[in-house]
Order: structure tokens, then C-alpha cells, then sequence
């Protein structure tokens, strides 16, 4: 049974490793291999998910040299609750010439703006901690990134065209050892099988190192050409405009008449959410918010007792559950004051 699964896991290497051999930069492996459909998890860190994720949209990123890509993907698109089912996911290159990852990424700031002069992918913000690395025929979904040697895989995903061996179109022809288990890889129970630790050190980090070094090997000869360093320039530009019209965006927010006396009153609500109860009945009374008494709280004649302004408040004569109320304060009426029940 160990030779079984040790043969497998190698045969899943070799599936996934067949173009480490030649380094490639993401969009070029997008452009041939990455299509919308559902990706399978066929190995999940935790070993808690056997679903799917779902690219909806592989588009030109046509704000960047180099047509690169703007990849749109759904995480959870099996899951349960509507809102969660429905949430995108925009990844974006990492470098304008030679992308090694794709970065989540957000639109922020002015819309209006970033659809006049194109999307500005921010820079030193947290949201860049998750990636996708396309190898071959696989997704990595990448978490907690802090660089290229420190860094989690959530996910391995096997894409949609490698979930069948043979189309309706194609004679189906007798499955060989190699294709029974490339498709035994795409089934969710799988996933146990599948050594996360063993695919970073041995396919994904190699990747990583290699498409790294060639990286910036790539980026110092193509940032030399003039009509590239311009490209640059306007880009270093564009997110310096970006950043200049988010401030002034929110600088007349808070410098606003209204958004001050939202700020006046939150002050003023966050000193005055109680009132004040005096009890001068000549006997003791219980407070609470409900016509009939259920949770209260009790005054004795001659003290005090300090009550929430939010609610109506009514005054029983006993502390039994039912007991009939008598309404004294309604809701917000008088927030920060003082009320006797005489």
C-alpha cells in the first residue's frame, strides 16, 4: 500500500512538473493553459476543503504593458450562503514585465478616475498576502505571503480540462496506469494523499527560485529600453495621482460639515446613552423595558438606579415575572438626563 501511494504521489510530480523546465512568467503560462471553469482541490493545507474554486474571468489587463491579465476568481462558489458563494477575487501581475505570482488585489479610491486613466495595483498593503501561481496544469493558492521563500500553499488545484481524459467527441480509449491516476488526483478523496510540504519543496518553490532570478535579470534589461522606462513613468505616475486623489477624497470626507457633526454626536451619544432614575415613591420600585415585568432591576425608596436611553423604560411595583408596568420614558427621548418617579 506504501508503494502505491509513494508511485502516485510521483506520478502527480511528474503531471505537475512537466514545465519547470523551462521557466515561464505567469501570463505567458495563462495565455496557453488557464481557462474559466471550476479548479478542483486535489490537496488543501488543512485537509478540510474538497471542493472547487472557480475562475469566471481571464481578461487582458489592458491598464498593463505586456498583455498581461486580470484573473477573476470565485473561492467558495459551492458554498451555502448566497453572499459567500457570490464574492470575487481580482488577482493581478506582481511585475509589469516578468510576473512570477498574481496578487489579490481591490479596486479602491475614485471609480470614476481608475476607469478614465486604468487600475493602479496598490502597493504595501496586506491584501497582496494571497496569490496564484499557475504551473503547468495546476493552480497554487498562496496565503500569509512575505516573500518568495516565506509563504503558505492553501490549495493545489487541477484545472477543468484535466478533469476528464477524453471528451464526447473522442473515442474513449482504455485508460493507461499514468491516466488512471492523473484522474484519480482530480477526485476530492485524494486530498490526503497529496503532500503539500513534498509539492512546495520539489515543484512550486523551484518555480518560485527560477522565474525569480529571471525576473529581475528580465525587468533590468527591459526598464533600459526608453520606450519601457516611460511605460514605467506612467505607471509610478498613475498610482502617484491614485494615492494623491484617495487623500483628497478622504480629506473633504472628514473635513465635511456633516461628517463633523457625525463626530460631535458620536462623542456626544458615547457620554450620554443612560439615564438617570429617581426613585420617590416612598417604596421600592423595578425598572425594565417591557410592559410586564421580566428583567428588571431594583430602586429603593430615596436611590437611584442608572438605565439605558435607548429602550422605553416602565416601573413595576413588584419584581414578579408578569407583573404590570407603568411606561415613564420612552426610547432616545432624553438621553444624558435625569428622570424621578414620584
Amino acid at each position: 500500500m506504501k508503494t502505491f501511494k509513494l508511485f502516485k504521489f510521483w506520478i502527480f510530480l511528474i503531471a505537475i512538473s512537466a514545465q519547470a523546465q523551462e521557466v515561464k512568467n505567469q501570463s505567458e503560462i495563462i495565455r496557453n493553459n488557464v481557462s474559466k471553469g471550476e479548479y478542483r482541490i486535489v490537496a488543501d493545507l488543512y485537509k478540510s476543503h474538497s471542493g472547487v474554486m472557480e475562475i469566471t474571468d481571464v481578461q487582458f489587463d489592458k491598464n498593463q504593458p505586456n498583455d498581461h491579465f486580470e484573473i477573476v476568481l470565485k473561492q467558495y462558489p459551492n458554498h451555502a450562503t448566497e453572499s459567500t458563494r457570490n464574492e470575487t477575487s481580482q488577482y493581478f501581475p506582481d511585475n509589469i514585465a516578468f510576473p512570477v505570482t498574481y496578487v489579490n488585489s481591490v479596486y479602491e479610491g475614485n471609480k470614476k478616475l481608475q476607469e478614465k486613466v486604468g487600475y493602479v495595483v496598490r502597493e504595501g498593503r496586506s491584501i497582496g498576502r494571497d496569490r496564484i501561481v499557475f504551473i503547468n496544469d495546476y493552480m497554487f493558492f498562496l496565503q500569509k505571503w512575505e516573500s518568495k521563500d516565506d509563504y503558505e500553499i492553501r490549495f493545489v488545484l487541477k484545472a477543468p480540462k484535466v478533469a476528464n481524459e477524453t471528451t464526447e467527441s473522442e473515442p474513449k480509449k482504455k485508460k493507461g496506469f499514468l491516466k488512471s491516476m492523473k484522474s484519480k488526483m482530480g477526485a476530492s478523496k485524494s486530498i490526503g494523499s497529496v503532500d503539500i510540504d513534498k509539492i512546495k519543496a520539489e515543484v512550486l518553490q523551484p518555480y518560485l527560485d527560477e522565474a525569480t532570478k529571471r525576473q529581475e535579470t528580465y525587468y533590468k534589461q527591459w526598464v533600459a529600453k526608453p520606450e519601457n522606462a516611460k511605460t514605467k513613468k506612467y505607471i509610478d505616475d498613475k498610482r502617484a495621482m491614485m494615492d494623491k486623489a484617495m487623500k483628497q477624497y478622504n480629506d473633504d470626507i472628514f473635513n465635511s460639515p456633516e461628517y463633523q457633526r457625525m463626530l460631535a454626536y458620536q462623542k456626544w451619544l458615547k457620554n450620554n446613552v443612560n439615564v438617570t432614575v429617581v426613585n420617590k415613591k416612598g417604596s421600592t420600585i423595578w425598572v425594565g423595558s417591557s410592559k410586564e415585568a421580566f428583567i428588571t432591576h431594583e430602586i429603593p425608596s430615596g436611590r437611584q438606579s442608572t438605565q439605558t436611553c435607548t429602550t422605553d423604560l416602565y416601573y413595576y411595583y413588584s419584581d414578579a415575572k408578569g407583573s404590570p408596568g407603568h411606561k415613564f420614558y420612552s426610547a432616545d427621548s432624553n438621553c444624558g438626563s435625569t428622570v424621578t418617579i414620584n
